[in-house]
């Protein structure tokens, strides 16, 4: 049966061309190739003009022709006409896709083979990869591990010298170099000795047998390997060691038993340090260090021979009295607390002209840095020169560290030590040469008797109606600093310490001032205190005064103002000390906390506590309490006792 749809296809040209329509329709020729594509557009476009040509004169005629008979009429189908295909993108653009397609399956290809071919073949024959970055991390942490380790210094060095040898027999040719050089400080250098063959420190065990030591059987496993080699510069440069100790049992036995064969076993050693001949005595004997023992063998009179010690948990070698003492000082100093060094920032006073048990047991308790000695502790030379002594003994004893032993030897009618052969009124002092002359005379004769620490000289400029005029230099402000420069470069010639006094000056002042506080509306002059610190005085002493245009509310020892003023004025480095504290008049105006805690926390590094009218075991009280109780600033408390502890070391007693 023909239907519609069959005569429209006739119309449009015939059942072949819809199959060969239909055919490239299904073809994806289409997509492909570019004459296909504009083929099929044409005859397209041709059938499309005719059949719009053919749909007017088919319908003119459907109207026109008679109807047909019921039996052959034919469902009318809608008249469809041939979807346009969708737009397809440009040539360029797919051949640049098949292009990127092409290449990266060719880079992947490549680099599949270079990974299982080429990598492999350059692994095996040996050559090094990039490092990975957890092999870079490892490598750094390879590089620390083998660095040389540096053991903690058992002492407070002043410096640190690293010797490098490329093997042990090499030590010694060095070590001597460097002890043919003259330190220019005094104190502790610590050396290390390092073997750049193993790239290590070497220690105890290398250092003994670096010198063939033939050290007593089983010593050095008692002993730490890590220790502290040093030189101690002072009067005479000398080596010496220091350990811990591992093993305490036997180890004193083992160390008297080989005393006998010691001078022989570290001949080596001895003979690089200068020893030329034997020893003067045959044995061994002991001496002591406060109350620590050592034990030693004396080599040359120049202070030169083998010193030993077992103290706490240390074991010390010296080559010399200096340097042992100096070394136990410094096991001692390790083994105090905060707690225990609080007692350095005083100077006290006590009654009595001997070590009494009531000051033993003052001093065991509150460890004072230093005490003041006035006309109630003085008697005669013997006497004094043995006080002395037994002061110094204790506080060795409890801390390791000698006392400031202070006196006021101005001069004239300020002269504690009566007996004195100088006594020269700052006043009659003529010209500079007199000055420096009579500060060393002075100054030698109170440190034979174990004074370190003179209260002089008077710098206040005054009246002949105050109160200091016939202690002071009675002269114009730049002569009197001139003369006080001389005055302390003659003392500290003598090497005692020396301070000027009384910063900025009790000048106006007609009265005692230890009587009452003392106000003054304006400070003083105070050029002669800069010319006098030409000379670098120890301390400078302060004056319990208020000066009202710097503070008009605290006497200058008790101001923070008034401390900053001076440190601007003198510098900042200048260590400052109070005048006495233990007044009646300070009480009347503060606490006894204040009057020792104020001063501290103001920035003064030295208290003078003398007991003369506040009983001296009640103001260490006070300091100590308020320690305890946190109302003292440890920060500042610990950097002004290290300055004090390092001015000590350079103490000779």
């Amino acid at each position: 049966m023909t239907t519609i749809f069959d005569s429209e296809i006739k119309k449009e040209g015939g059942k072949e061309e819809l199959e060969e329509k239909k055919e490239l329709l299904k073809r994806e020729e289409i997509q492909t190739m570019e004459k296909d594509l504009s083929r099929l557009r044409e005859i397209e476009a041709q059938k499309e003009r005719e059949r719009i040509a053919a749909l007017k004169p088919l319908s003119e005629e459907k109207i026109e022709k008679p109807e047909e008979p019921e039996a052959e009429k034919k469902e009318e189908l809608p008249l469809t006409l041939i979807p346009k295909p969708p737009k397809r993108p440009p040539a360029y653009t797919k051949l640049a896709v098949r292009i990127g397609i092409v290449a990266f399956l060719v880079f992947l290809i490549g680099f599949f083979a270079w990974f299982f071919l080429i990598k492999k073949e350059e692994t095996t024959e040996g050559e090094q990869l990039p490092p990975s970055e957890d092999e870079i991390i490892g490598e750094e942490e390879e590089e620390e591990e083998i660095e040389a380790t540096i053991p903690i210094s058992l002492v407070a060095e002043i410096s640190t010298s690293t010797l490098e040898v490329s093997n042990l027999e090499g030590t010694p040719s060095v070590l001597s170099q460097f002890l043919e050089q003259k330190p220019t400080e005094q104190g502790f250098i610590r050396i290390l000795l390092k073997n750049l063959g193993e790239n290590k420190i070497l220690g105890l065990g290398d250092f003994f047998e670096t010198f063939s030591i033939s050290a007593a059987p089983g010593l050095l496993d008692k002993l730490g390997d890590d220790f502290t080699l040093f030189l101690y510069s002072g009067k005479h440069d000398r080596l010496g060691f220091i350990t811990k100790i591992k093993e305490k049992e036997g180890l004193s036995e083992l160390m008297t038993s080989w005393e006998g064969s010691l001078e022989g076993d570290a001949e080596n050693l001895f003979s690089v340090l200068g020893k030329t001949g034997p020893a003067l005595a045959p044995n061994f004997r002991s001496s002591t260090f406060g109350e620590n023992s050592f034990r030693f063998l004396t080599v040359s009179t120049d202070d030169f021979g083998i010193c030993y010690a077992l103290m706490d948990d240390y074991f010390l070698f010296a080559t010399s009295f200096e340097s042992m003492e100096r070394l136990m000082q410094e096991v001692r100093l390790r083994s105090l607390t905060l707690e225990n060094k609080i007692g350095q920032l005083f100077v006290i006073g006590f009654e009595g002209t001997t070590l009494t048990p009531e000051l033993k047991e003052l001093f065991k308790k509150y460890k004072p840095g230093g005490v003041l000695l006035l006309s109630r502790n003085i008697e005669n030379e013997e006497q004094l020169r043995q006080l002395i002594k037994d002061l110094q003994g204790l506080s060795l004893n409890e801390t390791g560290l000698p006392l400031f032993v202070a006196v006021d030897q101005e001069g004239g009618i300020i002269s504690r030590v009566n007996f004195a052969e100088e006594q020269t009124p700052q006043a009659k002092i003529e010209n500079t040469d007199h000055a420096f002359l009579i500060g060393q005379k002075r100054e030698t004769e109170l440190k034979e008797l174990g004074i370190n620490l003179n209260l002089a000289p008077v710098l206040d400029i005054t009246q002949e109606s105050d109160f200091l005029f016939n202690r002071s230099f009675q002269k114009e402000p730049d002569t009197a600093g001139l003369l006080a420069k001389f005055l302390v470069l003659g003392q500290k010639a003598a090497g005692a310490l020396s301070v000027i006094k009384h910063f900025p000056g009790y000048e106006g002042i007609t009265f005692d001032p230890e009587e009452k506080l003392a106000e003054i509306e304006l400070l003083p002059e105070i050029s002669q205190f800069k010319k006098a610190m030409e000379a670098n005085p120890d301390f400078v002493m302060t004056a319990n005064v208020v000066y009202k245009n710097l503070d008009p509310k605290l006497p200058f020892t008790f101001s923070p103002i008034a401390i900053q003023f001076l440190k601007d004025s003198l510098g900042e480095n200048v260590l400052i000390i109070s005048d006495d504290l233990a007044q009646n008049y300070l009480l009347e105006n503060f606490s006894l906390k204040e009057v020792v805690v104020k001063p501290v926390e103001a920035g003064i590094d030295l208290l003078i506590f003398s007991g003369w009218e506040i009983e001296t075991v009640k103001g260490l009280e006070a300091f100590h309490s308020a320690f305890n109780n946190g109302e003292v600033q440890i920060i500042k408390v610990e950097d002004t006792i290290n300055r004090i502890i390092q001015l000590k070391k350079g103490l000779i007693i």
